[in-house]
Protein backbone atom coordinates (compact mmCIF):
# COMPACT_ATOMS: atom_id res chain seq x y z
CA UNK A 1 0.00 0.00 0.00
CA UNK A 2 1.23 3.33 -0.55
CA UNK A 3 0.73 6.48 1.27
CA UNK A 4 1.79 9.99 1.18
CA UNK A 5 3.34 12.04 3.75
CA UNK A 6 4.43 15.76 3.80
CA UNK A 7 8.09 15.73 3.05
CA UNK A 8 10.73 17.09 5.14
CA UNK A 9 14.13 18.67 5.80
CA UNK A 10 14.91 15.35 6.81
CA UNK A 11 14.24 14.06 3.52
CA UNK A 12 17.65 15.98 1.92
CA UNK A 13 19.64 12.80 0.79
CA UNK A 14 16.40 10.93 -0.55
CA UNK A 15 15.33 14.13 -2.73
CA UNK A 16 19.30 14.35 -3.80
CA UNK A 17 18.67 10.23 -4.77
CA UNK A 18 15.09 11.38 -6.84
CA UNK A 19 17.08 14.58 -8.15
CA UNK A 20 18.97 11.61 -10.07
CA UNK A 21 16.08 9.27 -10.80
CA UNK A 22 14.41 12.70 -12.48
CA UNK A 23 17.27 12.93 -14.81
CA UNK A 24 15.81 11.06 -17.81
CA UNK A 25 17.45 8.49 -20.02
CA UNK A 26 15.94 6.78 -22.76
CA UNK A 27 17.85 3.70 -22.05
CA UNK A 28 16.56 3.54 -18.63
CA UNK A 29 18.63 5.42 -16.44
CA UNK A 30 22.61 5.15 -14.79
CA UNK A 31 23.44 7.36 -18.09
CA UNK A 32 25.44 9.98 -15.82
CA UNK A 33 27.85 9.30 -13.00
CA UNK A 34 26.41 10.41 -9.89
CA UNK A 35 28.82 13.50 -9.22
CA UNK A 36 26.57 15.23 -11.78
CA UNK A 37 24.51 15.66 -8.07
CA UNK A 38 26.94 18.02 -7.00
CA UNK A 39 27.29 20.41 -9.73
CA UNK A 40 25.65 23.47 -8.88
CA UNK A 41 22.51 23.51 -11.86
CA UNK A 42 21.68 20.03 -10.52
CA UNK A 43 22.75 20.29 -6.63
CA UNK A 44 20.19 23.37 -6.49
CA UNK A 45 17.43 21.10 -6.82
CA UNK A 46 17.82 18.96 -3.59
CA UNK A 47 20.76 21.07 -1.35
CA UNK A 48 19.28 22.95 2.00
CA UNK A 49 15.77 21.74 1.14
CA UNK A 50 13.54 22.90 4.20
CA UNK A 51 13.98 26.70 3.08
CA UNK A 52 11.51 28.89 2.62
CA UNK A 53 8.67 27.95 -0.10
CA UNK A 54 9.92 24.36 -0.38
CA UNK A 55 7.05 22.08 -0.66
CA UNK A 56 7.66 18.33 -0.61
CA UNK A 57 5.64 14.88 -0.79
CA UNK A 58 7.11 11.47 -0.79
CA UNK A 59 5.51 8.20 -1.20
CA UNK A 60 6.17 5.75 1.37
CA UNK A 61 5.36 1.47 0.08
CA UNK A 62 5.62 -0.30 3.95
CA UNK A 63 7.16 2.81 5.26
CA UNK A 64 9.93 2.73 2.74
CA UNK A 65 10.03 6.22 0.50
CA UNK A 66 9.60 5.27 -3.08
CA UNK A 67 9.05 8.68 -5.03
CA UNK A 68 8.76 12.42 -4.33
CA UNK A 69 7.34 15.34 -5.77
CA UNK A 70 8.67 18.63 -4.75
CA UNK A 71 8.65 22.82 -5.59
CA UNK A 72 11.58 25.00 -4.78
CA UNK A 73 11.38 28.94 -6.22
CA UNK A 74 14.86 29.89 -7.85
CA UNK A 75 17.12 32.17 -6.42
CA UNK A 76 18.15 35.05 -8.63
CA UNK A 77 21.91 33.34 -9.12
CA UNK A 78 20.48 29.65 -8.93
CA UNK A 79 17.76 29.53 -11.84
CA UNK A 80 16.28 25.85 -12.46
CA UNK A 81 16.11 23.86 -15.97
CA UNK A 82 12.77 24.66 -15.66
CA UNK A 83 12.39 28.12 -14.99
CA UNK A 84 9.63 30.58 -16.28
CA UNK A 85 10.13 33.91 -13.81
CA UNK A 86 10.71 34.61 -9.59
CA UNK A 87 7.26 34.04 -8.63
CA UNK A 88 6.68 30.50 -10.18
CA UNK A 89 8.29 27.38 -8.39
CA UNK A 90 10.02 24.37 -10.37
CA UNK A 91 8.50 21.34 -9.66
CA UNK A 92 10.54 17.56 -9.57
CA UNK A 93 8.65 14.64 -9.55
CA UNK A 94 10.55 10.79 -9.17
CA UNK A 95 9.75 7.47 -8.52
CA UNK A 96 12.47 4.80 -7.96
CA UNK A 97 12.43 2.23 -10.90
CA UNK A 98 11.39 -0.45 -9.37
CA UNK A 99 7.50 1.71 -8.43
CA UNK A 100 7.33 3.25 -11.86
CA UNK A 101 4.19 2.38 -13.45
CA UNK A 102 1.99 2.31 -10.49
CA UNK A 103 -0.07 5.20 -9.99
CA UNK A 104 2.75 6.66 -7.64
CA UNK A 105 3.77 9.45 -9.71
CA UNK A 106 0.11 10.74 -10.93
CA UNK A 107 -0.73 10.25 -7.16
CA UNK A 108 2.38 12.48 -5.80
CA UNK A 109 1.51 14.89 -8.89
CA UNK A 110 -2.52 15.40 -7.40
CA UNK A 111 -1.75 15.80 -4.29
CA UNK A 112 1.26 18.57 -5.14
CA UNK A 113 -0.81 20.06 -7.29
CA UNK A 114 -3.70 20.31 -5.13
CA UNK A 115 -1.55 21.81 -2.29
CA UNK A 116 -0.11 24.52 -4.57
CA UNK A 117 -4.26 25.43 -5.91
CA UNK A 118 -5.15 25.56 -1.68
CA UNK A 119 -2.21 27.99 -1.09
CA UNK A 120 -3.27 30.41 -4.22
CA UNK A 121 -0.20 29.99 -6.23
CA UNK A 122 -0.39 31.42 -9.68
CA UNK A 123 1.13 28.77 -11.23
CA UNK A 124 3.84 25.64 -11.23
CA UNK A 125 6.96 25.31 -13.93
CA UNK A 126 9.51 22.30 -14.88
CA UNK A 127 11.95 20.69 -17.09
CA UNK A 128 10.95 17.79 -18.86
CA UNK A 129 12.99 15.45 -21.51
CA UNK A 130 11.00 15.90 -24.60
CA UNK A 131 10.83 12.33 -25.22
CA UNK A 132 10.22 11.11 -21.88
CA UNK A 133 6.44 9.83 -21.71
CA UNK A 134 6.07 11.12 -18.04
CA UNK A 135 5.17 14.61 -20.23
CA UNK A 136 1.90 12.92 -21.38
CA UNK A 137 0.88 12.68 -17.71
CA UNK A 138 2.01 16.49 -17.53
CA UNK A 139 -0.18 17.58 -20.45
CA UNK A 140 -3.46 15.08 -19.21
CA UNK A 141 -2.83 17.87 -15.70
CA UNK A 142 -2.82 20.97 -18.18
CA UNK A 143 1.01 21.90 -18.26
CA UNK A 144 2.08 23.08 -21.29
CA UNK A 145 5.29 23.68 -23.30
CA UNK A 146 6.45 27.48 -23.28
CA UNK A 147 9.71 26.72 -24.78
CA UNK A 148 11.40 24.16 -26.28
CA UNK A 149 15.42 23.54 -25.86
CA UNK A 150 17.03 20.76 -27.66
CA UNK A 151 16.60 17.70 -25.62
CA UNK A 152 14.06 18.83 -23.30
CA UNK A 153 11.34 21.61 -22.85
CA UNK A 154 10.06 23.73 -20.50
CA UNK A 155 6.28 23.38 -19.10
CA UNK A 156 4.00 25.78 -17.13
CA UNK A 157 0.67 24.95 -15.63
CA UNK A 158 -1.56 27.98 -14.77
CA UNK A 159 -3.34 27.49 -11.40
CA UNK A 160 -5.24 30.27 -10.76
Amino acid sequence: MITIRHGAPADELFLKEMTYQAIYSPKGGGFLPRKVLEEPAIRRYHADFGREGDLAFVALSDGEAVGAVWIRFATTDQKGYGFVRADVPELTLAVLPAFRGRGIGKALLERMLTQLKATGLAAVSLSVARSNTVRKLYERYGFRIVKKQRNSCTMLLELT
